[in-house]
């Protein structure tokens, strides 16, 4: 099990890349789109865009997490797992399906609405255990 105490560079790399990850997800928060005046092609394009280039570093530090010697949370490995399976389906179905229509950025802001609560909750697990 984790314990409290100087974490490895690999957690560290995992905690930046989440945290990056998070302030992205924050252009599309619910009060950041208010204020914006809503969802717009060039919003979708940055998003999408700074998500792909940035996931397979994620994939990296997930990677060299996993394989660490020491004991993991499972709490923690399902809580990135998570986090790397909807961003890799949010680049994966957004490129393939880009939205055309109001109600179909709908399904995309949901998509980013619903990582953003994976990347907190693993953020918070990190937090907690080490």
């Amino acid at each position: 099990m984790p314990k409290k105490g100087k974490p490895a560079s690999e957690i560290v790399a995992l905690r930046e890349w989440l945290i990056s990850l998070g302030d992205l997800l924050q252009a599309v928060s619910l009060d950041s789109l208010e204020e914006r005046g809503g969802w717009d092609w060039t919003l979708f394009e940055e998003v999408l865009g700074r998500v792909e280039q940035i996931t397979p570093s994620f994939q990296a530090a997930l990677t060299d997490y996993l394989v660490l010697p020491e004991d993991r949370s499972g709490e923690i490995v399902v809580a990135l797992l998570a986090v790397d399976r909807l961003s890799t389906a949010y680049t994966y179905w957004t490129r393939l399906f880009p939205p055309r229509q109001a109600d179909e950025s709908m399904f995309v802001l949901s998509l980013l609405h619903d990582l953003s609560d994976k990347v907190e909750r693993a953020i918070q697990l990190l937090d907690n255990n080490y």
